[in-house]
């Protein structure tokens, strides 16, 4: 909806219903499933673009999104209608200069998550807020050809306080990202890059229960690689790296390896970085995609965690409906998980471990996570459209849970979960 010369105004809203068969993430045999009805509204307003009428020459874009996310438990009874939950998402973009030789974009993005927790004895959901607020600097000399980079965000990621678990909001951190990016096009449609970040990460209750498995970090990533037109139908992104996390780790910390050996050790990610993802597309209602990545990143469940993921995706047009596919697989090795605060031990250990322990007893963990997703969705009209999907999600874990039971013994349950989830969606946004 036009709101002047250069204003536009889209309001939209999904419903959507949605069957999930594992709510809690529960190992085999202990599922509970449930139907969802979702609601997403949603509210755009944007500056018109030059192709669409916006006014030539102008000195300022801007962008704001707003939107919400409510989740409401149709079966399952009071275990998972407690859960109903309330999203939100709002994001800003204001441009100077667009499309001049320098540009500086002010942004902000605020997201606040919420989801059940691993488990149907707790009636608290994980509510997360995350912000971001920062200014982007670019210069575009030699007619777009070479293009440098300069950011500054302040971000936040903040657990809201729960009763039954009030050691969540130890987890509570301020970070500083300052990134460098600059990128060269050899060609009209494939250019070169390098990509500095520094993140300073900041914890705000390093006395509280997470002190020996979290502490303030340093992350540094250095990347250089290639993206844009190979030929074509076949282009890529590939890069190479260094990351280091800088990991202020307390000296007293032990590690215990899966021999059930104590062993001194300060975790901390000193690791090459690097990934490729290279897409074809053969027709032009085709697009494939195939690609790996090895990176690291500071992680909930111990101090960090390294990561290699390899993922395919295919998607098609076919008439007015557009399906896609999309199977990814993860391989997690978390370091620096503090046995006691998280009630969490390897397999092999089989209850062994006794708590509490001093030093913190501290170990490591893999996960192996695999997901599948499928989607098919079809416009009605430009403003209405359907869609139906599956997603698949298992996980598959070398640790466990040790949980109180009634009897004052503790049981031991699996990490491991699957989950599978069908819906049924339909958008209008104007």
């Amino acid at each position: 909806m036009r709101l002047g010369d250069r204003l536009v105004l889209h309001p939209g809203i999904a419903a959507e219903l949605r069957y999930d068969t594992n709510v809690f993430y529960a190992p085999s045999g202990s599922e509970i499933g449930a139907l969802i009805l979702r609601l997403l509204p949603s509210l755009d307003l944007a500056t018109r673009p030059p192709q669409r009428g916006g006014n030539l020459p102008h000195g300022v874009d801007f962008r704001l999104h707003l939107g919400a996310d409510y989740n409401e438990y149709l079966t399952g009874g009071q275990i998972t209608s407690a859960h109903r939950s309330i999203g939100a998402i709002a994001g800003m973009l204001l441009t100077l200069f667009p499309n001049h030789l320098f540009t500086v974009d002010l942004f902000d993005n605020y997201t606040r998550t919420t989801q059940p927790p691993y488990g149907s004895q707790f009636t608290y959901n994980l509510d997360r807020d995350t912000n971001e607020a920062g200014v982007r600097f670019r210069l575009r000399p030699g007619g777009g050809r070479l293009e440098i980079d300069l950011s500054y965000t302040f971000g936040l990621d903040f657990f809201e306080p729960q009763a039954q678990n009030p050691s969540i909001t130890d987890l509570n951190v301020f970070y500083h990202r300052i990134n460098l990016h600059g990128q060269w096009a050899f060609f009209p449609k494939t250019a070169v890059y390098l990509d500095i970040t520094e993140t300073p990460y900041i914890y705000q209750n390093l006395a509280g229960a997470s002190q020996f498995d979290h502490s303030n970090s340093f992350p540094l990533r250095i990347d250089a690689g290639m993206t844009g037109l190979i030929t074509t139908k076949l282009s890529i992104n590939a890069w190479i790296g260094y990351g280091n996390g800088f990991y202020q780790a307390n000296p007293s910390q032990t590690t215990m390896n899966m021999m059930g050996m104590v062993v001194s050790a300060t975790p901390n990610a000193n690791t090459a970085l690097g990934g490729i993802a290279v897409t074809w597309k053969p027709t032009i209602l085709s697009t494939g995609t195939l690609g790996y990545k090895h990176d690291f990143a500071n992680s909930l469940v111990g101090t960090f965690y390294d990561s290699d993921s390899v993922y395919v995706s295919w998607a098609q047009l076919i008439w007015r409906f557009t399906a896609g596919a999309r199977l990814q697989y993860w391989n997690l090795r978390y370091n620096g998980v503090d046995a006691c605060r998280l009630g969490i031990e390897p397999k092999s250990t089989a209850g062994a471990i006794t708590c509490p322990a001093m030093p913190a007893l501290i170990f490591t963990r893999t996960d192996n996570n695999l997901v599948f997703d499928l989607r098919l969705e079809y416009p009605f009209k430009d403003w209405l459209q359907a869609g139906v999907g599956y997603t698949l999600t298992y996980n598959n874990s070398d640790s466990q849970l040790l949980r109180p039971s009634t009897a004052g013994t503790f049981l031991l349950v699996p990490l491991d979960y699957l989950k599978h989830e069908v819906y049924l969606r339909l958008s209008v946004i104007y």
